[in-house]
């Protein structure tokens, strides 16, 4: 970036010209994406601009959660294909998120709604390698015959079992008509292991047998289906099985595999660990509508291979298009949703906390600019996050685009936990189009009761101007006080300003 921002500096000479005639989208989407990129101080000022006329207004929608966020998106997609007089193909629509691991629920829901879709500049969330692999784990606590999913986990992350120790495992167990657990279980009789190969062998055995304990399983890597211990007799397992969420983390824990991934400290290797955190929460959700007395774990898998196998559904009608942002750069689509336009996640709280905000602003103007006609922002009240609830304040981009060019429905005043106010949740909320009517992108407060007056006294828990501390980021200074128990605090350490929810913050006075 600094080669072209430093050019005029570099060559004195050189004359400027500004492409500024934008061929691609309304004048609406232009305007907000030319308030947005205003506030970055780097740069070089351009005003894009257009003769395709002003378009319809970006619509903004609020949701409960990323759960709400997803049916929302898919609902909409549904609506233009089928009741848009354009009519859109597939393949013109495309939802854009920060991260990743974002594009689960959406394709969870995809699936759910028999709409094909693709990924570009990545594979689908269960194609990806440490999805599979963590799959792959489970599959063999659940079936000790599973030769696929031993060769899979046994060196992942490494262990020093290569590839010819594995081989001369399983054709041992062939030999033997016995499961690849059980040889695995007893690698000093399996001809030509080092002693190197046995001794990580135990290890990764006697790991693998912890866990089948947790699931619930018999010892000895015998499977429930049928396959019996000496004597006729199948041992019962020794404790109940545990949840598959808990399963799934004590796994990915003990295993090593994500201390092996913390250990590589990229940028990439965080990214898989986000992934492994989504599979968590698909085990969460699986967990949370779980019939008692299921053998969960293999009806767990059974579900996942279901919305896996359906994933790789093509037809002629075209294919939503699912991306990163950063992998959208470059191209276009007449209708673009953008997903989580949350604090912390776009911008995302790593870029914020490295000094990275100007290039997350960069990333938001990509992502406004590649719609051609119409733009959908949604952000999620509440989101999971490392298995915890986390509740979220609106991107601060959002702040930035001028009200009259977005549409978004009447909201109640936000009361964490309650939520009382939004569709699908039992409230009454207006939906009447409006602009914003205020900074903090609450919108407008209505005439409160008990509940909300309880609220709005929280807010009024730190004043403008109080020194406070935060158990993580330090001592700072109350800057701002806005609706909905929401406070703007600057820090002195780095001199940041973050919107934090007073009540949820782990915040003192000083």
């Amino acid at each position: 970036m600094r080669n072209i921002l430093d050019f005029q500096e570099d060559f004195p000479d050189a004359r400027v010209v500004k492409l500024e005639q934008n061929y691609r989208s309304t004048e609406t989407i232009l305007s907000a994406a030319n308030a947005v990129i205003a506030n970055n101080r780097g740069g070089i000022a351009k005003r894009l601009w257009s003769e395709l006329g002003q378009g319809e207004q970006i619509q903004l929608r609020p949701l409960d959660d990323e759960h709400a966020e997803a049916r929302f998106v898919v609902g909409e997609i549904e609506r233009l294909l089928d009741e848009d007089p354009a009519h859109p193909s597939r393949a013109e629509i495309a939802v854009l998120y920060r991260t990743n691991a974002m594009s689960r629920v959406i394709e969870d829901t995809l699936v759910r709604r028999e709409i094909a879709y693709q990924v570009i500049g990545g594979t689908k969330f269960y194609e990806r390698a440490e999805i599979k692999d963590a799959i792959a784990y489970l599959s063999l606590l659940a079936n000790p015959f599973d030769v696929v999913s031993f060769t899979r986990v046994a060196n992942s992350p490494r262990r020093g079992i290569g590839q010819t120790s594995l081989s001369r495992v399983i054709a041992h167990a062939a030999s033997v008509e016995e499961s690849v657990w059980e040889a695995a279980a007893a690698p000093e009789q399996v001809p030509g292991l080092g002693a190197a190969a046995v001794k990580a062998l135990h290890r990764f055995m006697d790991t693998m047998g912890e866990l089948r304990a947790m699931a619930g399983l018999p010892e000895g890597g015998r499977s429930r289906g049928g396959v019996q211990a000496p004597g006729g007799t199948e041992p019962a397992a020794s404790v109940p099985p545990l949840p598959i969420a808990e399963l799934l983390e004590a796994l990915l824990s003990q295993s090593g595999y994500v201390e092996a991934l913390e250990a590589d400290r990229t940028i990439e290797a965080q990214g898989r660990i986000e992934n492994l955190d989504q599979l968590v929460e698909v085990g969460r959700e699986f967990d949370a509508a779980a019939v008692a007395g299921e053998e969960t774990l293999d009806v767990f898998l059974q579900q996942i291979a279901l919305v896996a196998d359906s994933d790789s559904r093509r037809d002629d009608e075209g294919l939503v298009t699912l991306m990163t942002l950063h992998n959208a750069k470059g191209l276009e689509y007449p209708i673009v949703f953008i997903a989580g336009c949350e604090e912390g996640v776009f911008p995302h709280s790593r870029a914020i906390d490295e000094g990275g905000l100007e290039e997350e602003r960069r990333l938001f103007y990509v992502g406004i600019t590649r719609a051609m006609r119409q733009l959908y922002l949604t952000y999620a009240r509440r989101r999971a996050v490392f298995g915890a609830q986390t509740y979220g304040m609106p991107s601060r981009f959002l702040d930035e685009i001028p009200g009259d060019l977005m549409e978004e429905p009447r909201e109640m005043v936000f009361r964490p936990g309650a939520m009382s106010a939004g569709p699908g949740r039992g409230g009454s909320a207006a939906t009447a189009p409006r602009g914003r009517s205020a900074a903090s992108g609450w919108g407008e407060r209505p005439q409160v009761g008990l509940a909300e007056r309880e609220v709005v006294a929280q807010e009024n828990r730190f004043r403008l101007g109080e020194d406070i501390v935060h158990a993580a980021f330090g001592d700072g200074v109350v800057t701002g006080v806005e609706p909905g128990g929401v406070i703007v605090v600057r820090f002195a350490d780095d001199g940041s300003e973050r919107k934090l929810m007073a009540e949820y913050a782990p915040l003192s006075r000083r």
